[in-house]
């Protein structure tokens, strides 16, 4: 069970810092996103803006490291962080809800791996 919400964390984390890099969605449309769908407070969307701001600095931080042997584990381990946080602040609905994005982002990026020429 561990490893399989490890896993839907690095697969969060990675959807996101595609789509990020990608020019899709930047910092303020993902969180706009979030309040808008988990039906955020202003304090909550605030909190959880600080939250993704932290994950981002540190996301860079590993991409510039250079440490590719252990990029992946620290990715995954910054987005569980990042999840259980968010997941701190969010009451029970909420909570429904982010789980069902964790796993829409695990199975877009399940897609695009079956997808990817080899």
């Amino acid at each position: 069970m561990y490893k399989a919400i490890l896993f839907f964390t690095f697969i969060l984390f990675v959807s996101s810092s595609i789509i990020s890099a990608q020019g899709r969605m930047t910092h303020e449309e993902r969180v706009q996103q979030l309040k808008e769908r988990l039906k955020l407070t202003d304090d909550q969307t605030k909190k959880i803006d600080a939250i993704l701001v932290k994950s981002d600095k540190k996301r860079d931080e590993m991409r510039n490291s250079g440490d590719m042997e252990n990029m992946r584990e620290t990715m995954m381990k910054n987005m569980e962080e990042t999840n259980d946080q968010i997941l701190k602040i969010l009451k029970p609905a909420p909570k429904v809800e982010f789980k069902k994005i964790i796993e829409e982002r695990k199975n877009r990026m399940q897609g695009q791996r079956r997808n990817r020429p080899q």
